[in-house]
């Protein structure tokens, strides 16, 4: 029901005037490209979105099988897949981890094509794990905070395969992501107070939020879904949710992208806003606990 769901708010969105596009156009045409035996990272998949392809080979590969639709319905499909994956997750993990399905984090990733669901349910089904190949920096923040050797073997497996394919793409990769809108959240002001955290480093809670302040990202909603891992109630799953909310709006009302604003500048402008609403809740869960192995 919930990846029903998430594929009926997809096919809406983009029904929704103005015309928009979707994260995953940018990885559904490398795929495309691949499979045509062109190079992703060349200059007509540049010049097609008007920057470079910033994702690795491995988010290629995962997302060949949905190639052959047209963009609408792969939109739809992965939403479907995210939505199964993190409900999966949610009832097995139990905690406040249902309650990210309600979370505007949840729909700011599943509308964006985004891989935070699927990363997010990594923590709890191993064999998601595969998942940290095609998003290596929260991939890397999740295994850190949730080790399994079937999810990095899965990963690894994945890694090897794409070198086998076009054995050049990690420095193209590489290239690119010094041109992406990437920002770590511990340099950000105030950023540094989620270092705090290590006071707790036994708990993998606490690894997940220092890591997740550690690792390059664009800062918005969606990268902060793995948050909902730390609550370990579902009251406290029910208070991130709203809080997920004054996020969204607090971000639309107070700090609107104007035409003349850059996405970097506009993201760094916000940042005041994912930290009061979501990331320092979730360090005041994680104080809020002794210094040892959680439960489960």
């Amino acid at each position: 029901m919930v990846g029903l769901l998430a594929g009926a708010a997809v096919f809406v969105a983009y029904r929704v005037p103005p015309p928009t596009t979707s994260d995953l156009d940018q990885v559904l045409s490398g795929a495309r490209a691949l499979l045509g035996g062109q190079d992703p990272y060349g200059q007509a998949e540049r010049a097609r979105f008007f920057y470079p392809q910033f994702y690795p080979l491995t988010a290629l590969l995962l997302l060949v099988p949905l190639a052959p639709l047209p963009n609408e319905l792969a939109r739809v499909a992965w939403a479907v897949v995210g939505g199964v994956a993190l409900a999966l997750a949610a009832r097995r993990y139990g905690r406040g981890l249902p309650a990210a399905l309600l979370s505007a984090n949840f729909l700011n990733a599943v509308i964006l094509g985004q891989w935070s669901p699927l990363l997010t349910a990594s923590a709890v089904v191993p064999v998601l794990g595969i998942a940290w190949a095609a998003k290596p920096t929260i991939g890397a923040a999740i295994f850190v905070s949730f080790p399994s050797r079937r999810g990095l073997v899965a990963a690894v497996l994945l890694l090897l395969m794409s070198l086998l394919v076009f054995p050049t793409w990690p420095w193209h990769w590489w290239t690119a992501l010094f041109q992406g809108p990437k920002a770590v959240p511990i340099l950000r002001p105030a950023g540094f107070l989620l270092l705090l955290a290590l006071l707790r480093w036994r708990r993998p809670e606490a690894r997940l939020l220092v890591a997740l302040g550690c690792v390059p990202q664009t800062i918005g909603l969606y990268e902060t879904l793995p948050l909902f891992l730390i609550p370990r109630t579902r009251m406290e799953g029910y208070g991130l949710a709203v809080l997920s909310y004054l996020a969204a709006f607090g971000q639309a009302l107070l700090y609107p992208r104007l035409p003349h604003m850059t996405l970097p500048q506009n993201l760094a402008e916000r940042w005041p806003v994912v930290l009061l609403c979501l990331y320092l809740p979730a360090l005041l869960l994680v104080l809020r606990r002794p210094n040892e192995v959680g439960p489960g």
